[in-house]
């Protein structure tokens, strides 16, 4: 931990800061160790304060690393306000996507003659490069996904509700080890399949319907995010037709996945096939995301952002094709960008499965 938080002083001197304050919870834990719920980090070049309540007293003294460990009893701007020696200087960085307005105004009260200055992604990019710890923690999260997935196969059936199909999700994670679910399941089944993020419903599971289910966990703080559309009963031509190119697509992506290439450049490879199979106006959203602390993390693989990879990111690759009132196709692999290539971590199957 003290090494990420070195990591983030040479960062906020290159930023131009003279301290940084971080209050995004999972970008707290990843830089000290804390998982609670209450907290606020505060970062110089030369020293780090975590600042929590009565509640964290003793989590925080055996979890945090890195930084001075401070109860406050009336308010973290209250112990900044008191404390001479936790001056943020001249320049303050604060994370903009997630410093509220609340804060800003606190923070103005305190650092009166400071400069606020909101930055995008600082922490996050140091985040994005895991290292061996943290590549084992998450095989472990998509090992437990893997599980879970070959579980359920048995369970979806006509006749069962997609909401049954989540529970067993949520239960089997818990049971396997995770510390729960990195996101509320999604089962779509038939024409519910052309949601993207469509929750589970009190929708029955038909024959000769399509179901994709996208789930994942947490191990130890790290997420997995696993997607599969498996078929129940006979497949139409149709069915078997998109199922084929957003195998093929992400198929593709994964070969082609580079260190130094543009996560656009990478979105374009799945998103190219599956245009030219006449379906690119269904493809929606982007090809992928980081996985980290949160499930989704920087960078956002997509044709919108100019951001580049890197050997060491964890991340998905999940193309689909959604057509309304029909049903939809995602295929989700979480792979570990390597020297020469994408590996998937995942281990559950892609070939259709037809219960």
């Amino acid at each position: 931990m003290t090494k990420r938080i070195n990591a983030l002083q040479k960062q906020i001197v290159k930023e131009g800061g003279t301290a940084m304050l971080v209050t995004r919870l999972s970008n707290i834990r990843w830089l000290c160790g804390f998982s609670g719920s209450a907290g606020i980090l505060l970062v110089t070049p030369k020293k780090a304060w975590f600042l929590s309540d009565f509640r964290y007293q003793t989590q925080a003294k055996e979890q945090v690393q890195g930084a001075e460990v401070i109860i406050y009893k009336k308010s973290a701007w209250a112990e900044f306000t008191s404390r001479k020696g936790m001056n943020a200087g001249a320049k303050l960085l604060v994370e903009g996507a997630y410093f509220t307005i609340n804060q800003m105004h606190d923070a103005k009260k305190v650092w009166e003659k400071t400069e606020i200055i909101a930055t995008s992604d600082v922490v996050d990019k140091l985040m994005a490069v895991k290292d061996e710890e943290e590549i084992a923690l998450h095989k472990k999260a998509v090992a437990i996904t893997d599980k879970v997935f070959n579980d359920i196969l048995s369970l979806i059936k006509p006749g069962v509700r997609e909401l049954d199909i989540a529970l067993e999700i949520s239960y089997r994670h818990r049971k396997y080890g995770a510390d729960g679910d990195s996101f509320e399941p999604i089962v779509a089944s038939g024409w519910r399949g052309a949601l993207p993020h469509g929750r589970a419903s009190e929708k029955k599971i038909k024959r000769g319907e399509l179901v994709t289910v996208d789930f994942g966990c947490y191990y130890h703080g790290y997420a997995s995010d696993l997607t599969r559309t498996v078929a129940v009963g006979k497949v139409n031509a149709k069915q078997r037709e998109i199922y084929d190119i957003v195998w093929h697509a992400n198929s593709a992506a994964i070969k082609a996945a580079r260190p130094g290439m543009k996560t656009a450049e990478l979105d374009a490879v799945a998103r190219d096939l599956i245009t030219a199979a006449g379906y690119g106006k269904e493809f929606g959203h982007g090809l992928g995301h980081g996985l980290g602390i949160d499930v989704h993390s920087w960078p956002r693989v997509s044709s919108l952002d100019p951001n580049t990879l890197q050997e060491g990111m964890i991340f998905t690759i999940e193309p689909g094709i959604y057509i309304d009132g029909f049903g939809g196709v995602r295929i989700e692999d979480d792979v570990l960008l390597t020297a020469t290539g994408a590996k998937p971590l995942n281990k559950a199957p892609k070939e259709l499965i037809i219960l």
